[in-house]
């Protein structure tokens, strides 16, 4: 059965930028992160702290767990009878 994993991340860039270089940052993100999906954005504009930016809620792609351990020695096996 294949296990879904969700994580969220805060994008934020300063007041003083434009919103175009918050979309370059998104999207920056998005071909550094490569999420299965986003199941949820929200945009922000703390004016207290002169920020702005997107809270993401999306699923993480699943990658079988990898065993990258050196083979161990092979065993004849003996059949008893």
């Amino acid at each position: 059965m294949q296990e879904k994993s969700f994580k969220a991340a805060t994008i934020a860039t300063p007041d003083s930028v434009s919103r175009s270089v918050l979309e370059e940052v998104f999207n920056q993100w998005s071909e550094d992160t490569r999420p299965v999906s986003i199941l949820h954005v929200h945009y922000y504009h703390d004016q207290e702290a002169h920020a702005r930016g997107y809270q993401v809620v999306y699923e993480e792609s699943w990658m079988p767990h990898l065993d990258l351990e050196t083979p161990k020695e092979e065993e004849t096996a003996h059949l008893l009878v």
